[in-house]
């Protein structure tokens, strides 16, 4: 009897592991990605629309970082319902259709900044459901 219900209760400890250490378990297999850039951002509570900027600009010429723990964050996936019942448009819905992997031309969105929390927390709520990002 307790093995069963060991076994029941499998998935719901799963599930309660937190998309933050979620993302955190799915950044520490990076082993091309910046070290320092991972320790300061890789947590949904280090990374807002206040310090974007600081991100992109510390760990966007340090390798394959920005785009490794964009995987990480976004699970690769197409968020673009969630962002636009958020209030994400135009332009900026190119961050929100993840499957392809983070746009690389930072510099064209930056007025985007102002909807990243909205597009951050799309993909917070969608990690909460799902399993943490696993590199190949």
């Amino acid at each position: 009897m307790y093995r069963f219900v060991v076994v029941l209760l499998l998935p719901l400890l799963a599930s309660a592991i937190s998309p933050n250490d979620k993302l955190k378990q799915c950044c520490a297999t990076l082993k091309n990605a910046d070290k320092e850039c991972v320790d300061r951002f890789c947590d949904f509570n280090a990374i807002s629309q206040a310090n974007i900027l600081n991100y992109l600009s510390t760990c966007q010429e340090r390798g394959p970082t920005v785009g490794q723990m964009w995987d990480c964050a976004s699970l690769r996936h197409d968020h673009s319902e969630c962002c636009i019942k958020a209030g994400v448009k135009g332009k900026c819905l190119e961050y929100c259709t993840a499957q392809d992997g983070v746009p690389t031309n930072y510099l064209d969105y930056v007025f985007c900044t102002e909807n990243f929390n909205e597009i951050r927390d799309c993909f917070h709520a969608h990690l909460d459901k799902n399993p943490p990002f696993k590199k190949q």
